[in-house]
């Protein structure tokens, strides 16, 4: 009798890759583009941490911005500003998820 076959295939280091920046291209959460293509998100997160680069490798350190947080019961809002006059206002119900990939996507100034 012979054994069946798996039907888990691996990803080469150039597929993982390709679909990490079809991901950024996207610009759509991990989550949503996981469902899309039918894959498990983890899979997708671990490949994201195994080709991130290293601090050393890394060209520029983080900055930090002072954060101002304004309570209103009036809206439900968060407004954002950064350096060189961006701003970036969220409204109604955003996931984090949204948040940070629009912030990931603006310039470092």
């Amino acid at each position: 009798m012979s054994k069946p076959k798996s039907k888990r295939s691996y990803w080469t280091v150039e597929q993982a890759r390709a679909m990490l920046e079809k991901i950024e291209r996207r610009g759509i959460p991990v989550k949503a583009f996981a469902e899309e293509q039918g894959i498990g998100v983890e899979r997708l997160y671990r490949w994201k941490r195994r080709l991130a680069p290293t601090d050393a490798a890394r060209s520029s350190s983080p900055s930090f911005s002072e954060v101002t947080i304004r309570s209103s019961s009036l809206t439900a809002a968060i407004e954002i500003e950064l350096s060189g006059g961006v701003h970036l206002r969220v409204t109604g119900d955003a996931r984090v998820d949204d948040v940070v990939a629009i912030l990931a996507r603006i310039p470092a100034r």
